[in-house]
């Protein structure tokens, strides 16, 4: 692999989509050279080649990145349009109409793998590892490192947090970056890590007394949240829930709508004893679902799908048992309206993840300006 370097602030004006800008590479027919990985640090952007580029594309290259705009992706397939009606008691309903609007799909985290929980994670820049002795393995004062280079979340090279930051983990050694070895080849590299125990090690000696720094995200809950875009109606239309054949449950799964109380139960913003006090934007929970048994969701599921036997090898790119599918067809879609708070909220009872080799659900959204 070969890098090529560059600002964040003067190359890209500070803004940058990970995915978007590997895509605009890998399409660009001028550059032979597929892109492998970009990774950001503060303001350095290293754009890893799975080669030296040869004579005169570097100028492509060039061309690409000062054409990136940083903007977020847009996925426009066949989508449904929206309707909104109200139930008497206040709840949103909506009818289903092809159109040309938008859709805005969502993949979870996999209810087995804390590695993945990287929603409600915390980030921690440049923390000294601590030598465990050998001077090659380095203990970090949190466990559960999100995972995002493993193929463990779909579409995980664009997930950047609040502040635009991404997940993926970075290292450095007395200030200057290393690079984690890259699965594909599972050799090279200048270290690994070990994601649930928050460990890091390098693979050959750093000078005597040298400083290893690493800036990572940990898991703190399994709570993932879909919501609307400002100005949009989200209508939740289709889900699948996706099980390995060797699943324990060991928690339960909650699905909640939200939405502001001044929308929903202005009463509760009344001073006791007629209501709570509630401060305008408080969100309120209008609807939950348990799933406390394998039986819960064979009851609420539409249909189930023939299961998808161990395909793709044994090494990290493929599943290596079957996968059964279950499906939620809603008849009526759930809407979640942007200018009301609405959102909705699945996470583990108690936070204590599944067993077995692979969990998730997606939900398959249509997008609509209200």
């Amino acid at each position: 692999m070969e890098k090529y370097v560059y600002s964040k602030a003067n190359d890209f004006g500070g803004k940058i989509n990970i995915k978007r800008l590997q895509d605009s590479i890998y399409k660009n027919n001028s550059i032979t050279v597929a892109p492998s990985r970009i990774d950001t640090d503060g303001d350095v952007v290293d754009i890893w080649m799975k080669d030296v580029l040869p004579s005169g594309q570097i100028t492509f290259l060039n061309s690409t990145i000062s054409s990136h705009d940083g903007s977020p992706n847009q996925v426009l397939p066949e989508v449904v349009e929206i309707t909104n009606k109200t139930t008497q008691d206040n709840r949103l309903l909506v009818a289903v109409e092809k159109s040309d609007g938008g859709s805005a799909d969502f993949y979870t985290h996999r209810w087995n793998d804390k590695t993945t929980w990287y929603q409600k994670s915390i980030r921690v820049e440049d923390e000294v590892a601590t030598d465990t002795g050998d001077s090659l393995t380095h203990d970090l004062s949190n466990q559960y490192l999100i995972d995002t280079y493993h193929g463990k979340l779909t579409r995980e090279n664009g997930l950047l947090d609040s502040l635009g930051n991404p997940y993926r983990i970075s290292a450095s050694i007395n200030g200057s970056g290393i690079t984690e070895q890259d699965p594909h080849y599972g050799v090279g590299g200048d270290y690994t890590a070990n994601y649930p125990s928050g460990q890091i090690t390098l693979l050959s000696l750093p000078p005597s007394g040298a400083t290893v720094s690493v800036t990572y995200h940990y898991a703190t809950t399994s709570e993932f949240e879909i919501k609307p875009s400002p100005g949009k109606n989200l209508s939740i239309e289709v889900v699948d829930v996706q099980f390995s054949e060797d699943i324990e449950l060991k928690d339960s799964i909650v699905f909640s709508v939200y939405g502001n109380v001044e929308d929903f139960a202005p009463s509760l913003m009344l001073p006791p004893p007629s209501g709570y006090s509630l401060p305008s934007g408080t969100p309120i929970q209008l609807q939950s679902f348990e799933y406390k048994t394998m039986d819960d969701y064979y009851a609420a599921a539409i249909r189930s799908f023939v299961a998808y036997p161990p395909l793709g090898g044994n090494g990290w790119r493929g599943q290596s048992k079957s996968i059964y599918t279950l499906n939620w067809d809603y008849r009526r879609t759930i809407c979640l309206c942007s200018t009301k708070g609405m959102s909705m909220v699945l996470k583990l009872l108690h936070d204590e993840p599944f067993n077995g080799t692979y969990t998730s659900a997606t939900f398959y959204c249509g997008s609509e300006d209200e």
